[in-house]
């Protein structure tokens, strides 16, 4: 008997879900002997939602295209049919499985991320050790899908996700004595009963046993496999053991040390970068970074018996952190690519938000304190009005260098949206934040800023500055910024030009 016969048997009220109409005109199209470019862009163009998330995902790094894709016509000519058909398939299904069932154990957000991460991953693991797999990143977005299904439909497998009720077992060895099947039998079956073709089915069902998978399936079965093991280092602590594991399996394949340094990376980047598309939160995913230093923390606590052992742990210790440093720059830089602001050379709005998570998670976690700084350009339409946006531009350029040149290394500044910018000051106080916001406001209204030939402007700019203290439990980032917003108000209100502070106070 079948995953979905049993499932179906199990229940009586079982609903399985069904795909959206537009996913079932895509899958009837890509199954003609003759899919029309045509007809393809006629049904996916239908749904503008659709097409948008479609574009902005083939514009991202994942494809990195060497020129911009602007429309669906354009995304099938450059990306082929198969993956456009995927991309398509994957926001669908991702919506289709939104579903939520009240007042338990199962972590719907942390599924998501474990899944979105893991199709980056085997995507990118793919292009390491396999040919010719398109079909792999919907393949390992959909691997779990199984769970979902089960999860959604049989009140008594819900009882699995228990963290009390766990008795040391794997989640498919307890699947089995429970239902008499597995997620990944039952994922697969479910989307060929949708007509998905088996470059997609066969790598979900065997990806728990690459080795017993048919030989075309084998490496992107493996490559499932892998990516979900990174994916679960990526989500979870500890994760020492893991990485080390993970990074075994790949040498085996000959992939080199440093080379599933500069994977991992990869993931990280894409993942949190396609994350966003999916309206899905990246929260505490670990950074590489992070994931190196556990790794070194491990090592640093093992008990060396031997002198052979000690000398091991020495090289392997310079090696991390030799390695360290490399994979840092190469974050700088490909972080920089997926966050920058393309105006002003600063880091963008979505940057700061998950600099800021971090900073907020690490000022609770050790007790320390800092503060946070929103600023913008007063009067800043008058110089658009009189002298043209491209000399706004120049004058939004010139403020972001300023601001550079006068922060400290330490301070993060972002642009925060038209002509407001933002400053994060780690481990600063309150009274040192205002004063080089203060310092920062002098410097900015000093400087004589030529927008023409000959042409020169000065502007002035006012701050709100807030701070946060460990001692007070009911500071979240949402009220950090609102308190933020008021200080910059009510310096546009005292006259502009200012530094105002929440607690109110002023200095100008």
């Amino acid at each position: 008997m079948s995953a979905l016969e049993i499932l179906l048997k199990l229940g009586h009220k079982i609903q399985l879900p069904t795909l959206p109409t537009i996913a079932v005109r895509i899958l009837e199209e890509v199954n003609k002997d003759e899919p029309s470019f045509t007809r393809f862009t006629k049904i996916i163009s239908a749904d503008t939602a659709l097409s948008s998330k479609i574009l902005r995902i083939a514009n991202s790094m994942l494809f990195s295209p060497v020129k911009r894709i602007d429309t669906i016509e354009m995304a099938l000519t450059r990306l082929g049919v198969t993956q456009v058909t995927n991309i398509a398939l994957s926001f669908l299904l991702v919506q289709t499985f939104q579903q939520k069932v009240p007042g338990d154990h199962f972590d719907f957000k942390y599924f998501w991320r474990r899944s979105v991460t893991s199709a980056v991953a085997a995507d990118l693991l793919t292009k390491t050790f396999c040919h010719n797999t398109p079909n792999v990143f919907i393949a390992g977005l959909l691997h779990d899908i199984g769970i979902l299904i089960a999860y959604t439909q049989l009140p008594e497998y819900r009882a699995l996700f228990n963290p009390q009720d766990r008795r040391g077992q794997g989640l498919r060895q307890r699947e089995q004595e429970l239902l008499g099947f597995s997620h990944d039998e039952l994922g697969a079956e479910i989307l060929t009963s949708w007509k998905l073709p088996s470059r997609i089915t066969q790598p979900i069902l065997y990806h728990h046993a690459p080795e017993q998978a048919p030989k075309e399936h084998t490496c992107a079965a493996t490559a499932i496999q892998l990516a979900d093991l990174l994916s679960a280092i990526m989500q979870g602590k500890p994760a020492s053991e893991k990485l080390l594991l993970f990074k075994e399996r790949l040498k085996k394949r000959g992939v080199k040390d440093q080379d599933t340094d500069q994977l991992i990376q990869n993931v990280f980047v894409n993942s949190v970068q396609i994350l966003s598309l999916f309206d899905i939160p990246a929260e505490q995913m670990r950074t590489p970074e992070e994931l190196l230093q556990e790794a070194n923390e491990k090592l640093s606590t093992l008990n060396m018996a031997s002198s052979q052992l000690l000398n091991q742990y020495e090289c392997e210790r310079e090696r991390i952190i030799r390695q360290s440093e490399k994979l840092s720059a190469a974050n700088v830089e490909l972080s920089r690519m997926a966050f920058q602001d393309c105006l002003t050379g600063l880091y963008n709005l979505r940057y700061f938000h998950d600099f800021f998570d971090r900073e907020l998670r690490r000022a609770q976690r050790y007790h320390n304190h800092f503060a946070l700084a929103l600023f913008d350009l007063d009067d800043f339409k008058l110089i658009n009005d009189t002298y043209g946006h491209m000399a706004g531009d120049i004058v939004l350029k010139q403020v972001a260098k300023i601001a550079q040149t006068t922060l400290r290394s330490t301070d993060l500044i972002v642009r925060y949206g038209g002509e407001e910018f933002a400053i994060i000051f780690p481990e600063t106080g309150l009274q040192e934040a205002v004063e080089i916001a203060d310092r920062l406001r002098q410097a900015i209204r000093n400087a004589e800023i030529e927008v023409e030939a000959g042409q020169h402007v000065r502007v002035t700019t006012s701050f709100g500055v807030v701070h946060y203290s460990p001692e007070d439990k009911q500071q979240d980032k949402k009220g950090l910024i609102r308190m933020a917003d008021e200080a910059l108000y009510a310096a546009k209100r005292a006259g502009k030009d200012r530094v105002c502070q929440s607690p109110a106070h002023t200095l100008h």
